[in-house]
């Protein structure tokens, strides 16, 4: 999942630099909101270890 919101971001700045500014904003939005899913349902929950 990380290395896809860097690919997110990547992707954003790729679109920025060839002045498709309404789009990047767009996708930045995105993942964004992909960003706070990420923190709140997977990077909150307690490890578990299965032994």
């Amino acid at each position: 999942m990380i290395a896809l919101l860097f690919a997110l971001f990547a992707g954003t700045m790729v679109l920025a630099y060839f002045k498709l500014v309404r789009i990047s904003y767009a996708l930045f939005v995105l993942t964004l909101l992909a960003s706070a899913y990420w923190l709140k349902f997977h990077a909150t929950t307690p490890l578990t270890i299965q032994l």
